[in-house]
């Protein structure tokens, strides 16, 4: 009986779409490569039950990674990554953070990562925080310096799948470029 049940189970996952299924998180890809290149960072998979992102949000994916400096001091690093229902979308989500809301004492400057980015630079925290988007992905990461931000920032960027469609908006200048 136990084994019908299985096969059961089996064949209905085995059903779903693709896009239904458990997936590699991407900061699991991310966290081998800063392995290989930085062994000293210890990585955490991050979990929230906070409210999407944006409204077509199509998953999360946080992690958190922690190390000693040479000083032994702790550092650490979080990179929050969300697909977004279409590239639109995450630009407007970009557009509102980057014009849309008061950032404190932080200063924000454009910065050349991606398809648009904003870095902001915290003194009264010491903190360092990233965002851009790059097609349909949205990423923030939040470090304790500009350079971990940085660094991370870039791992992030060469790991994110490249975008396989066009968005409604995009196929409506194409269409009208060649009409």
């Amino acid at each position: 009986m136990h084994i019908l049940g299985f096969l059961l189970l089996l064949s209905v996952s085995a059903a779903m779409p693709l896009s239904a299924q458990d997936r590699t998180p991407l900061t699991n890809t991310i966290a081998r490569a800063i392995r290989r290149t930085e062994p000293g960072w210890r990585y955490t998979y991050g979990w929230c039950t906070c409210p999407p992102t944006v409204r077509g949000q199509v998953w999360r994916d946080i992690g958190h990674w922690e190390r000693k400096d040479k000083y032994g001091r702790s550092e650490s690093v979080e990179v929050w990554i969300v697909k977004a229902a279409s590239s639109d979308e995450s630009a407007e989500y970009i557009d509102r953070f980057a014009h849309g809301i008061s950032h404190g004492s932080c200063q924000m400057e454009t910065y050349p990562l991606g398809d648009e980015a904003y870095l902001l630079k915290c003194p009264a925290t010491y903190k360092s925080i990233l965002n851009y988007r790059k097609g349909r992905f949205i990423v923030e990461v939040r470090g304790d310096s500009q350079e971990i931000v940085e660094r991370f920032g870039n791992y992030a960027v060469m790991r994110l799948p490249a975008s396989k469609s066009l968005d409604r908006s995009a196929g409506r200048v194409f269409r009208n470029l060649i009409d």
